[in-house]
């Protein structure tokens, strides 16, 4: 039997890479016979560009840049000299893991650190700038990244304005330096599965900025200032992007990205699958095991896991997922294609020593897959 291990990470506990060779582990124990191949993903956030890189090679290439909040910090994107592109992570300069809980307020924070990594592609002579933008501690739209590349933002006063969620709303006008880079001749990509507009009640500060210590005061300054700054791209760039799809992913940085960069914005699932070129892998597999720390109902609006099953059954290949967390079974078996799906928790256990115990968990969930594929023999 060909198996296709391809899982993402379990969230605060393992890499993609590590559920898939402990579940390829514990297959292995008892199915022997079984041609297992893993294939580690990522869905545009943390680990994804270890996983591009595995496929398209590359080298991570180092910089001293600002953090969140304006702390200087070093931070890595992936290179691939063979095409001249540069894949950058928002959240290794930008993301909200690197704030302690205590220091997480999207109004006092930037996206410069992200600008700033893409400022170092650029001149490095980069034809392409693929930018994830998940995971972000920010709410500013954007201006953090534009500043470091040569953009200032100023108050009715023509002051210039520090580039945090909370000066939104006080931006009057934008002004470009006269030696900035010339962007115009890079194509800019923005890889996100988000799909809130950039403000509204939908919007980057309505759903996401709680998650990023903001209170219902902050979030609708937050949404007043991104509604303000969408008025400014209207006039200063006639972009509208309130109207596209996916502009308020990364606090906004979507929107801002098209603004600034003229960036074009795609499904970041669809577009792992087809680096990773899964459906050709798929074309000589018997089974796939896939899954993620979560199966909930955001695994279905056309996230990594959906997208995936979505190729499975275009190529009549059955899947069995795995998970940490199985919420609303009742959707999962509504999926058409879905064979088992399974937690890897084998007895109630609080967070910590799920998370604590997940190597073994998810080791001891291979070995009873394997138990049951080699009685089935599909």
């Amino acid at each position: 039997m060909n198996i296709l291990i391809a899982t993402d990470k379990f969230k605060d506990s393992l890499t993609a890479l590590a559920v898939c060779e402990g579940l390829k582990t514990g297959i292995i124990q008892t199915f022997p016979e079984a041609d297992c191949d893993i294939l580690p993903l990522a869905d545009g956030g943390e680990g994804t560009l270890e996983t591009l890189q595995a496929v398209l090679g590359g080298q991570f290439i180092t910089c001293t840049v600002h953090d969140p909040l304006f702390r200087k910090i070093e931070a890595d994107y992936l290179w691939i000299p063979k095409t001249s592109t540069a894949i950058i992570e928002m959240a290794r300069a930008s993301g909200i893991e690197l704030l302690d809980v205590s220091e997480r307020n999207c109004l006092q924070t930037s996206t410069l650190g992200t600008g700033e990594l893409i400022l170092d592609a650029i001149q490095k002579n980069a034809k392409k700038i693929i930018l994830t933008v998940g995971g972000s501690a920010t709410n500013d739209g954007g201006i953090g990244m534009a500043t470091a590349l040569g953009y200032s933002f100023l108050d009715e006063n023509k002051k210039v304005l520090k580039p945090i969620g909370e000066n939104l709303i006080k931006i009057q006008s934008i002004t470009q330096i006269t030696h900035a880079v010339d962007l115009t001749k890079i194509q800019f990509t923005v890889a996100t599965d988000v799909i809130n507009p950039f403000y509204g009640i939908n919007g980057a500060a309505h759903v996401f900025a709680p998650q990023k210590g903001a209170d219902h005061t902050a979030v609708e300054l937050l949404d007043e200032g991104l509604k303000n700054l969408s008025n400014l791209f209207e006039q200063f760039f006639r972009k509208n992007v309130q109207d596209l799809t996916g502009t308020g992913a990364g606090g906004g940085m979507g929107g801002g990205a098209v603004a600034f960069l003229n960036a074009e914005i795609c499904s970041a699932a669809d577009w792992i699958l087809e680096v990773t070129q899964i459906a050709q892998k798929l074309q000589h597999t018997d089974l796939l095991i896939t899954g993620e720390g979560k199966i909930d109902n955001q695994s279905w609006q056309g996230k990594l896991i959906s997208r995936l099953l979505a190729k499975a059954n275009e190529h009549h290949v059955p899947t069995i997922l795995v998970c940490g967390t199985l919420q609303d079974p009742e959707q999962v078996i509504q999926q058409a294609g879905i064979l088992y799906a399974t937690s890897i928790l084998n007895e109630p256990m609080s967070l910590l020593n799920a998370l604590s115990n997940a190597p073994k968990l998810i080791q001891e969930q291979g070995h009873l897959l394997g138990k049951l594929l080699r009685s089935m023999k599909l």
